[in-house]
């Protein structure tokens, strides 16, 4: 069996046991309908899906930028920064 129908043969055996999984209540229809968004696509090519919550970028861990804050003693992210009103001693 080529690399593409085993992908095609294993894509479809994931949306029958998702589809079953949806039938009997332990997905609900928009938790089938983003699984399946994510799915790649019968010819192999990866899914063009992106998760809403990382459209923006803004809610993504940037070590870079936390390190840069960590440097500016009046933001949180400094050990020094005066969290409950105090300096720390």
């Amino acid at each position: 069996m080529s690399d593409a129908a085993q992908i095609t043969r294993s894509l479809g055996t994931i949306k029958t046991e998702l589809e079953y999984l949806a039938n009997s209540g332990v997905l609900s229809p928009p938790q089938l309908q983003s699984i399946q968004a994510q799915l790649p696509q019968p010819n192999g090519q990866p899914s063009q899906y992106i998760d809403p919550k990382y459209v923006d970028g803004g809610s993504q861990f940037n070590p870079a930028i936390i390190a840069q804050q960590a440097q500016d003693p009046g933001h949180p992210a400094n050990p020094s920064h005066p969290k409950d009103g105090r300096m720390n001693e």
